[in-house]
């Protein structure tokens, strides 16, 4: 079995899923394993038989039941011990699944690994942010940009929030159980914008209501937000802000905020989760 497996949901999106499976390139075998949720849309079976056929992924159908439920299908899947979460409408920078695995293998302490994200056919992008617990209550600056330990996902309950945000609630679990990132300084994952946007527009009509679905299903961890703050790297000003602007009474409605700052700001821990 490879050190690595590549799970991909895909509900509908049977026009970008070769694409997706075929960005994964990487000097050593990589186990993809796409799951469909239960596509409705006549285009998607077709291009998912066609996918199976040629040996490039393995094909698992399951009803309709979201992303997260639709996530741990795959990572049940496979026993690779290293598992890349890539939505079937992005695409995976060739080699870098092989540098996020070597940095888990030379440090067990690490749950988790990270880098880099930019918009496909794009120069605009973001640097990975180091890990940061007492951040992450606030916002998700790491997205679905992650290789993570399976044993760590199985330990921390997997994905499981019902819609928006499952990537957040997943993040927020791991900090719960005191699980460690870290990133290299390498480009990982290409969003496609437009997919972005929509998810992102979508989430943010019920933010407050999510956020307070995230305070409530983490509330241990958010019950140790000084602990939390005393070894975040961020200055104490930024911590003081926070809550302010991102907190659940912020200044400013959150979906109110990220229209001022326009659209160039769309980052995936508001559109993803």
């Amino acid at each position: 079995m490879p050190r690595v497996c590549v799970i991909i949901p895909c509900f509908n999106d049977g026009a970008f899923t070769a694409e997706a499976v075929a960005s994964v390139k990487e000097d050593e075998p990589v186990d993809i394993v796409v799951v469909d949720d239960g596509s409705t849309d006549g285009v998607t079976l077709p291009a998912l038989e066609r996918l199976a056929a040629s040996g490039a992924a393995r094909v698992v159908h399951r009803p309709h039941g979201g992303l997260a439920a639709t996530r741990m299908t795959a990572v049940e899947a496979t026993t690779a011990p290293y598992v890349f979460p890539l939505d079937a409408d992005d695409q995976v920078e060739p080699g870098c699944l092989a540098r996020l695995a070597d940095l888990l293998d030379a440090d067990p302490s690490i749950a988790f690994a990270f880098g880099h994200g930019t918009y496909l056919h794009e120069d605009d992008g973001w640097p990975a942010r180091p890990w940061d617990p007492f951040l992450l209550l606030y916002l998700n600056g790491w997205g679905p940009s992650c290789l993570f330990r399976r044993e760590a996902i199985l330990e921390a309950g997997g994905w499981t929030m019902p819609e928006c945000y499952e990537d957040w609630d997943f993040l927020l679990a791991l900090a719960e159980h005191d699980y460690t990132g870290a990133a290299i300084d390498h480009v990982v994952l290409h969003y496609r914008r437009h997919q972005v946007a929509r998810k992102h527009t979508r989430c943010l009509k019920h933010h407050r209501e999510l956020y307070r679905l995230l305070r409530k299903r983490h509330a241990a961890l958010f019950a140790r937000r000084a602990e939390l703050a005393a070894r975040s790297p961020l200055p104490r000003r930024q911590q003081l802000w926070l809550p302010l602007r991102h907190g659940s009474r912020p200044l400013l409605p959150f979906h109110l905020y990220w229209w001022l700052r326009g659209r160039h700001a769309l980052r995936p821990h508001a559109s993803r989760g």
